[in-house]
Order: C-alpha cells, then sequence, then structure tokens
C-alpha cells in the first residue's frame, strides 16, 4: 500500500512539474484591415464585390493546430459591388434573400498544416438554408509585436477558395441558363488579428 501510494505521489509530482500545453490563445478581428471579396462572371466580365460587416471568434496558434478554431459571421446585408441597384437586387429572394437568411457562417472542424506556411482549414459553410462542407487554403504570414501597439501581438491570413453558389440556392439558376451571371465565386479573405500580449 505505501509503494502504491509513493508511485502515485511521484507520478503526481511529474505531472505537475511538465510545462502545461500552450492553448491556442484567442484573436480579434481588426476590421480596418480585413477583407471578404468575391468575384464572379457577368456575361463575360468579372464582377467584384465584398462584404463590409463581419466578426468572428478566432483560436490560432501554429504550434498547437489541434486546439485552432474559426466562427466567421459576414452580414449579408454589407453587400457591396459598387452599383446600388444590383446590390439590393442581390438581397432579395432571387439570390441571397438577407431579409429571411441575414447572415454567412463558417465554421472550422479541423486546421492543418500544408507545406510551409499554408494552413487549410476544413468546415461547414451555412449559406441561406444549406450547410456543406468547404476548405479554405490560407497562407500563414507569420505573428509579431504590433508597430502600432508594443502591448500586442499582431498575425495575418490571405485565404481563397471557390464554390457553386447554385449549391446554396442562392439564386434559382435562371440567371445562369440566360448566360447573364455565373455559378462559380471566388473568395478571398484577408485577416489582420491582434490579441494582448
Amino acid at each position: 500500500m505505501k509503494a502504491a501510494r509513493s508511485i502515485f505521489a511521484l507520478l503526481l509530482v511529474l505531472c505537475l512539474s511538465l510545462p502545461a500545453l500552450a492553448a491556442a490563445p484567442q484573436w480579434s478581428i481588426d476590421p480596418p484591415h480585413c477583407q471578404v471579396i468575391f468575384t464572379i462572371k457577368h456575361v463575360f466580365a468579372p464582377v467584384m464585390g465584398q462584404f463590409h460587416k463581419f466578426d468572428g471568434k478566432i483560436f490560432f496558434s501554429p504550434e498547437d493546430l489541434a486546439a485552432s478554431k474559426v466562427e466567421l459571421t459576414i452580414q449579408v446585408d454589407s453587400i457591396d459591388t459598387g452599383v446600388a441597384a444590383r446590390d439590393k437586387h442581390l438581397k432579395t429572394a432571387d439570390f441571397f434573400d438577407a431579409a429571411r437568411y441575414p447572415v454567412i457562417r463558417f465554421v472550422s472542424d479541423s486546421f492543418t498544416k500544408q507545406g510551409k506556411d499554408h494552413i487549410v482549414v476544413k468546415g461547414r459553410l451555412t449559406m441561406k438554408d444549406v450547410t456543406r462542407p468547404e476548405q479554405i487554403v490560407f497562407t500563414y504570414l507569420g505573428a509579431k509585436t504590433n508597430p502600432m501597439n508594443p502591448k500586442q501581438m499582431v498575425t495575418g491570413f490571405q485565404g481563397e477558395f471557390s464554390l457553386d453558389r447554385l449549391n446554396y440556392h442562392v439564386g434559382s439558376g435562371k440567371f445562369y441558363e440566360q448566360g447573364v451571371v455565373g455559378n462559380k465565386v471566388k473568395l478571398y479573405i484577408h485577416l489582420e488579428l491582434v490579441r494582448p500580449k
């Protein structure tokens, strides 16, 4: 019995003396330095737009990708293609139906390193009444002390991926069949994140 207690005590001391695993810290989106941009074809010419309002919860450590996670929420009503009439049409039931489905949401399932500075984030994208698996390949740009605030750390990412808008019921396919609006959308996500040191 004494031997068992001694072994237990030794194991406890060893566990307490081990350095704690570094949990992935939480980062905040720095809105003036982040963008969610998209391009889609109109007949021949690509049209570019962006969503101005989005936020999220982001936990990230390059040393602990298993504990890293992200939940990004985009406000559909903030869509901006530079043409007010087109933006108004995109918000109707012909496309996003922003009154019924005001947000687009991405929730990660896993982070995986790919090559030297790429990270593949797999997760679930919800748009309108559809949730589908998607993956975004991000270029990790590094982390350092914020030059504008020495009490902060700053980190950066550039990501891109493509999707078929019809898979998410963004449009009935009528305009695609007419050759007016393409079905393939390319998205670019630029993130600059900050946290206290």
